[in-house]
């Protein structure tokens, strides 16, 4: 596997994150150590007081902060996360992710992330550290 050129081509959330998919979960830019992405809110996608499920957002942010962590190494796996709800997502169409590096070692990758609405206010901000594994991505198809 050509891990560079490769990288550019594959979108982690399509290829081999049906999860993901299922929840309408996209990485729309991906740079050194960074991404950003989206997710279009479903109906499905709320709780019983007609925000965006906490679990959504979370998966959001883990995805996030794997795909800028990709940037990286071929191959990781969360191995803790932690996110503060800041405001509910009431009346959201559209969750925007945005990713930044902390810290990129030989085994270990620390991100943080940032959760916002449509209209730009912020809902969620979380740190995310990843384990760089020894194997290339399986990617599923």
């Amino acid at each position: 596997m050509n891990y560079d050129k490769d990288m550019k081509n594959l979108d982690p959330v399509i290829a081999g994150n049906p999860f993901a998919d299922l929840l309408n979960l996209h990485i729309i830019e991906r740079g050194a150590g960074s991404a950003r992405s989206e997710m279009i809110v479903k109906d499905l996608y709320l709780n019983p007081v007609g925000s965006v499920h906490g679990g959504c957002i979370f998966t959001l942010a883990d995805v996030t902060c794997g795909a800028a962590a990709r940037t990286r190494t071929p191959c990781v796996t969360t191995v803790d996360g932690n996110i503060h709800f800041l405001r509910p997502a009431l009346n959201t169409s559209r969750l925007l992710g945005e990713a930044r590096e902390l810290k990129c070692g030989k085994k270990l990758l620390v991100y943080e992330v940032s959760i916002k609405d449509q209209d730009g206010k912020l809902i969620a901000e979380g740190m995310f550290t990843f384990m760089a594994l020894d194997k290339d991505v399986l990617v599923r198809v």
